[in-house]
């Protein structure tokens, strides 16, 4: 017998065996396989149903697995934007487990950054294991995430609390599937001795159902959340320049204002001078290092009254050599090891140390206050907050309040954005909400989607899909990290894709190369300030309704399907196309514009879409560009 609920347009479809088939106007939109549980290494599957009952619009249903001793429960509901689904398992199961085939309603989009940012996500295998902030893991997961996912049909999967640890498998070794496996939160007892009940597993998941994915995208806002601020216009408009690439840990105050004249000399437009690491005298210790910064006063004031404002980097670790450690421990304001009081100490990318536990109310106060003395003993303007990821919860670590590898991310970023307005952060999951630059993981000095130049595009466009707008790409022609250097080729190209991006951030200084690529990166950083009113009227949409900053070619032409498999080109706006060269040596691309009346932005040049435009010329000064004109 198949069991049916009926939706706004839609059919859900159970099957006997607990397959589960989203239809609209006959046609599946959604297909998911019977539930699972993993126990021991053994696969268990639900094989038959119970039994059931319908109220209304909600169904419950008990389904028969592969052993006797597990038993499936599922909960449905028809609402009006879709279907909202619960499935849970007897409490000795740690975890349970859903499939979902790419094909159907496919491609699929969402889930959050990546190493290796695809475009569709089914063009590379993603794991994510756990699917949950992350720096630099071997799976590829990164540190702007959300379990949301949106297939071209307009269904949106989105996992709507967090009951444990998540994992996800999209396409692994071709197998074409996206795999969810939602393990049960098992609380761990202070005193190792005793015994705690298991917690059964619990999946809620909300099936989403758009007409295309712009509307699946705006339901599930709804749930996430979406800013209703932006950051300064400023900020946006001119870009940041930052000491991190260029000079590394060698940065000086000397090394500050010549790069600051640097800047004024060669006619580039700024907003921020960002210090970053290492300024202070010890990781968390909020004070300069007198040998390197011998008057940190009198550096901002000279860099305010060039046009500055001036930010510092700073990261929630505290090294145990520090002196803040030490008064963190005594006033218990890190995480610390379950049943006792000793602050748990973390490995981070600088050496060891405690983490500051967000969730304490007293402890947040603490740090704020050490960050705002500091911005009114030297004039700072903000922060560039650094970390947050779960990567760096150890796993039995504790706060004062809830603490977890997902919800630190979420709890730090909502610090950020509640006090200070000249900032960024680089981590985030369901903080959609906060009107923050959310800043990309730190790029490689390469050209392809393996964190280069590509991926400043994919990744940007994988943020806006699940609900960060404010899109800050990392530092132009990446960190130069392990000897790899970008050449010229590679700055130009970066600096104008990312001229048309929400924001730009200098580090590395275009007139280190020489004269041509000094004028061609001056000419993109002006044209990115000169978009003031156009990117001005996209915040304006984005604040109304959510709709991304950085929108793929789909979103304005959902009934195209050539718009889905287009990883190249993006749209700022509903007005602006753009076509960056990603590859190197390129001096000619294609191009792909949507139905509309169009014109070349240089040369006026109109055309008729939908068109292909073959061997579009593209020589290293000219980032082709498009502008909608109905």
């Amino acid at each position: 017998m198949v069991l049916e609920l009926r939706g706004v347009g839609t059919t859900l479809s159970i099957e006997p065996d607990g397959g589960l088939t989203v239809t609209r106007d006959g046609k599946p939109v959604l297909s998911l396989s019977n539930a699972f549980v993993d126990v021991y290494g053994a696969t268990i599957r639900t094989t038959s149903l119970a039994q059931h009952r319908i109220e209304g619009q909600t169904l419950h249903a008990t389904f028969e697995t592969e052993a006797k001793a597990w038993r499936i429960s599922l909960e449905a509901q028809a609402e009006h934007d879709g279907f909202h689904l619960v499935w849970s398992a007897t409490a000795q199961a740690p975890s349970i487990s859903l499939t979902a085939r790419l094909e159907v309603g496919g491609p699929w989009y969402g889930m959050g950054e990546r190493v290796i940012q695809g475009w569709p996500l089914e063009q590379f295998s993603v794991i994510s294991q756990p699917l949950a902030p992350q720096d630099n893991v071997r799976d590829g997961t990164l540190n702007i995430c959300t379990p949301l996912w949106l297939n071209a049909a307009g269904i949106g999967l989105l996992v709507d609390q967090d009951t444990g640890a998540l994992d996800a498998r999209l396409n692994v070794d071709g197998d074409g599937r996206l795999r969810l496996v939602q393990w049960a939160r098992q609380p761990l007892p202070d005193n190792l001795d005793d015994i705690v009940p298991p917690v059964p597993p619990r999946l809620s998941l909300r099936i989403l159902v758009g007409d295309h994915i712009p509307a699946a995208h705006r339901l599930a806002l709804a749930y996430l959340g979406r800013p209703t601020t932006a950051p300064p216009l400023s900020l946006m408009v001119r870009p940041i320049w930052t000491s991190w690439a260029r000079y590394k840990m060698h940065i000086t105050q000397d090394q500050v204002l010549q790069f600051a004249d640097e800047i004024r000399a060669h006619n580039y437009p700024y907003s921020v001078f960002e210090i970053d690491d290492r300024w202070q005298t010890d990781y968390g210790d909020l004070q300069f290092d007198r040998v390197k910064f011998p008057d940190p006063t009198s550096m901002v004031e000279q860099l305010h009254a060039r046009g500055f404002r001036v930010t510092l980097w700073v990261m929630p670790f505290f090294n145990t050599s520090s002196a803040t450690y030490r008064e963190a421990t005594a006033r218990g304001f890190l995480l610390r090891h379950r049943g006792t009081s000793e602050p748990v100490v973390t490995r981070w990318w600088q050496g060891y140390g405690g983490l500051l536990d967000v969730s304490n109310g007293e402890a947040l106060a603490w740090w704020l206050r050490g960050l705002q003395r500091l911005q009114k003993e030297h004039g700072i303007d903000g922060f560039k907050f650094d970390a947050g990821e779960g990567t760096f919860v150890p796993p039995d670590g504790v706060g004062a309040g809830d603490i977890t590898v997902t919800n630190y991310a979420d709890q730090y970023v909502a610090f950020v954005a509640q006090h200070f307005q000249w900032t960024e952060v680089r981590s985030g999951w369901r903080s959609q909400r906060h009107g923050i630059l959310f800043r990309e993981w730190d790029k490689w000095s390469r050209w392809g989607q393996d964190n280069g130049l590509h991926a400043v595009l994919t990744q940007a466009l994988a943020m806006g899909l699940i609900g960060y707008p404010f899109v800050l790409p990392d530092m132009i022609g990446g960190n130069a990290y392990a000897g790899e250097d970008p050449n010229a080729e590679l700055m130009i190209r970066w600096t104008q894709l990312t001229a048309l991006l929400p924001s730009m951030q200098f580090s590395l200084a275009p007139w280190d190369y020489d004269v041509e690529t000094t004028e061609i990166c001056r000419r993109y950083a002006q044209l990115h300030e000169t978009l003031t009113p156009q990117l001005s009227q996209a915040i304006a949409e984005t604040l109304s309704d959510g709709t991304p900053l950085v929108r793929p070619l789909f979103w304005h032409a959902p009934d195209d399907a050539q718009t889905y498999s287009i990883d190249d080109q993006f749209m700022l706006g509903e007005r602006l196309l753009v076509a960056p060269v990603v590859k190197a040596g390129q001096r000619e691309r294609c191009v792909y514009l949507p139905s509309g009346q169009w014109r070349d932005y240089w040369t006026g040049q109109p055309y008729t879409g939908p068109t292909t435009l073959d061997a579009y010329p593209a020589p290293l000064d000219t980032l082709p560009l498009f502008e909608r004109i109905e």
